[in-house]
């Protein structure tokens, strides 16, 4: 059995924490040029502590270029995403370090805006992390070509207060998975977007929308997102649905479902219901349903196809329900029911 010496081993805290503080520039910029006569006091001692002498052979702490990459990316890992910025810009090999690890950064979400003040080495750094997750805000037509170009490989955008009345740029991400657009300065005339995305996307948000174009020309789309999980449609109520029977049958893979009620009155028998074909007495995969600005009235006969419901939360239009509690019918009929929400 092999006994380790105690001092041959480096105290990575102490590195880390040295290398953070500012107050120690000296001795970072010492490391980092692999300077490895270092002040004692980097290591812990004092010049004029006894201990410095009377402990033996004083250890002295290697420079950081000899120490294993693996060993700092693992100290890195520990760190918060703006302890690791603040890290990389300490000296060039942490940068250099830290931007060739792709795990240091994976979940890592930026959020743009004006692109035009970020020059070639921003999007070189972008592009070196491979980059996921956006989160562009007041963008254009241009904008979405630019990040075309460096993060081809976007999984999720975000787009926040859009200017313009459409988004046919979005064909470009290939890699594309989950988009949001919330608050479009202009109204959309169209959904057409979304086609060449009907293969790719998993998750669709449209948050507090001005949608001019026709129901059924928004239900002719959203029905081609064949590999949908997750749809949220929130828009400014002058959007009229008179049935989703010919959307969610098509939406085979649909888990959830947030949608804004606040022009019906009574819901249709087939509202939910799959159209013929599909099997008079099929439930929806739909697992959890969000109804926004909702009062209108319900029935079992309407609930029957969410069977496999397990989450139901409504969001009432006024602050005093109408005058029908649905309590009782939502909890008779939705036998697979766990967590209910009823908000005024």
């Amino acid at each position: 059995m092999t006994s380790t010496n105690p001092s041959s081993l480096i105290d990575v805290k102490r590195v880390a924490f040295t290398l953070k503080d500012p107050s120690q520039r000296y001795y970072r910029n010492s490391w980092c040029s692999g300077d490895s006569t270092l002040d004692p006091r980097v290591a812990g001692f004092s010049k004029t502590s006894p201990a410095a002498f009377s402990a033996g052979p004083v250890v002295m702490m290697v420079s950081a270029l000899q120490l294993p990459t693996e060993l700092w990316l693992q100290v890195f890992s520990f760190l918060s995403w703006k302890d690791k910025l603040s890290m990389r810009g300490t000296c060039s090999h942490f940068k250099q370090l830290m931007d060739g690890s792709l795990p240091l950064w994976r979940g890592c979400s930026v959020v743009l805006k004006d692109l035009s003040r970020y020059n070639r080495a921003f999007w070189r750094s972008l592009a070196r992390r491979q980059l996921i997750s956006v989160s562009l805000r007041a963008g254009r037509k241009k904008d979405l070509k630019l990040l075309a170009v460096w993060l081809p490989l976007l999984q999720e955008l975000r787009l926040d207060s859009w200017r313009g009345n459409e988004v046919q740029e979005l064909r470009r991400f290939r890699h594309l998975h989950r988009l949001t657009l919330t608050a479009c300065s202009t109204p959309l005339a169209n959904l057409d977007f979304l086609l060449p995305l009907s293969e790719q996307l998993t998750e669709l948000s449209l948050c507090n929308m001005k949608l001019t174009c026709p129901a059924s020309q928004l239900l002719a789309c959203i029905s081609q997102l064949t590999r949908l999980r997750s749809l949220l449609l929130h828009h400014d109520g002058n959007l009229l649905i008179p049935t989703l029977r010919g959307v969610l049958p098509q939406l085979v893979h649909l888990q959830s479902l947030s949608c804004t009620m606040i022009n019906y009155k009574r819901l249709t028998l087939d509202f939910f219901r799959p159209a013929t074909g599909a099997g008079g007495g099929a439930s929806l995969p739909l697992s959890e349903l969000q109804l926004l600005n909702y009062d209108a009235a319900v029935t079992q006969e309407v609930l029957q196809p969410l069977a496999n419901l397990r989450s139901l939360s409504v969001f009432h239009l006024y602050s005093v329900p109408g005058p029908i509690c649905h309590l009782q019918t939502w909890l008779t009929s939705l036998p697979q029911l766990c967590s209910l929400s009823v908000h005024a």
